[in-house]
């Protein structure tokens, strides 16, 4: 089954959650897509797609955010599995998880998952970092990648055990 992973990535996080969910799926045909550096590809050629962001300033990236609108009609067509890198938890993640990804496309994904975060602050900014710490209270790099939920939302992509219809 041919797989695109894409997904757009700052920091480096939402990248390292793509590769692991490529080292986890039972495919050989795999093409990871980072949209910052990739516009070469094209969406219809993949059988399963896998569409991953992360959140900044209270939302995911425009450039994802309008790959997603721009292809629903094949998106929909296709096996499909979203997944978000944020910081929330509860309520506010899934807000921003519903807003991120159209209902169509949340509805039609046969997996879909809050992966965890990272603040790399070795990789931002002063302004990022300045605003980070006061945000979160947090000082120095951290790691809250939810390994457990990544093989979870893998299983959940592997063609046997899909329970939804294609359309």
């Amino acid at each position: 089954m041919k797989t695109g992973i894409i997904y757009i990535s700052k920091h480096g996080t939402t990248e390292k959650v793509a590769k692991i969910i490529a080292e986890k799926l039972n495919s050989n045909e795999i093409e990871l897509i980072n949209l910052r550096e990739n516009q070469d590809y094209k969406i219809e050629n993949f059988n399963r797609i896998i569409i991953g962001g992360s959140i900044h300033i209270g939302s995911v990236y425009k450039k994802l955010k309008k790959l997603c609108e721009s292809n629903e009609s094949i998106l929909t067509t296709k096996i499909i599995g979203l997944f978000l890198c944020c910081a929330e938890k509860d309520e506010k993640a899934i807000n921003q998880f519903d807003n991120s990804f159209s209902e169509i496309l949340r509805l039609h994904a046969v997996s879909t998952a809050l992966l965890g975060y990272e603040f790399n602050f070795e990789k931002m900014n002063f302004i990022e970092k300045t605003i980070i710490k006061k945000i979160s209270g947090i000082k120095e790099s951290i790691s809250e990648i939810d390994y457990e939920m990544i093989g979870k939302f893998v299983n959940e992509l592997e063609p046997k055990n899909i329970t939804k219809i294609e359309r």
